[in-house]
């Protein structure tokens, strides 16, 4: 099959997707969290879902959907290379296997390496991480917290409409950083490929404050059904699993996806 025509039954299948016309049961897949989910088509430029509009508009710590933003600027300055740019463990168990060994660019953002944020941001320094949120018009841009934490639960907040703004820009190519940074960091953003072809690149983020849990999921969606934004963010009480809230809110963020016909 020529490549002209596989490209024709590519538009053809992307033109006949439409999103069901029923509606998403979102307080049964939130189970009284507080939470909001938006989804936003890139093709057709428009918010084509919008669960829980006030939250929506209300701004929280990043936690460490944080790295996404962070690692743009450590590659463009040059600081991280590529994705095998590797930082030494320095020996302090953190209690996750995963982390507490010698971790590259790519594990940094797998395996959600605070560590490793906590090494890039120093060497980056406050007026050029200043700098950068205030190009990349990144939530309030309050880095007064402390330059190792000032996105872990501390001064820096966003909103999810505003991570969906950003995530525009970063995957249309539109951010102040190179086509090396864009690219690298949409690289080691990748997750997984959906048995329809539905490639999702993302991050999560997590935060527990006394019996209370913040939990995020940013990410991107692309196939043979369309490219799309999705935000999950959602706050309550300690969850009885013991599963970080940022893979609760992935995990929620893909059951409404399923139930859109986007899985």
């Amino acid at each position: 099959m020529n490549r002209l025509l596989v490209s024709a039954l590519f538009a053809v299948a992307v033109a006949a997707f439409t999103l069901p016309a029923a509606e998403v049961n979102f307080a049964h897949i939130f189970q009284g969290k507080d939470g909001c989910f938006l989804l936003y088509d890139l093709k057709a430029n428009k918010v084509v879902q919008r669960f829980n509009e006030k939250r929506c508009a209300q701004r929280f710590a990043p936690c460490s959907t944080f790295k996404v933003p962070l690692a743009l600027m450590a590659f463009d300055r040059g600081i991280l290379k590529d994705e095998n740019t590797t930082y030494q463990w320095d020996g302090v168990d953190r209690g996750r296997p995963e982390v507490n060994r010698d971790t590259s660019a790519a594990d940094w953002i797998r395996n959600s390496v605070v560590w490793y944020s906590q090494r890039l941001t120093p060497e980056l320094g406050p007026g050029t991480i200043t700098n950068y949120l205030a190009r990349f018009d990144y939530g309030n841009q309050d880095i007064s917290g402390g330059l190792t934490n000032f996105w872990l639960g501390s001064s820096l907040k966003i909103s999810a409409d505003e991570q969906v703004r950003f995530w525009e820009r970063f995957w249309r190519g539109e951010l102040p950083v190179s086509p090396h940074a864009t690219e690298v960091t949409r690289k080691i953003t990748y997750q997984e490929t959906s048995p329809s072809g539905m490639r999702l690149s993302g991050k999560t983020g997590s935060h527990l404050y006394g019996r209370e849990e913040l939990g995020w999921f940013v990410g991107h969606l692309e196939g043979p059904k369309g490219e799309y934004l999705v935000v999950v963010n959602y706050s309550g009480p300690t969850s009885a699993s013991n599963s970080y809230p940022g893979l609760i809110a992935r995990g929620i963020c893909l059951d409404i996806l399923g139930e859109l016909g986007l899985d």
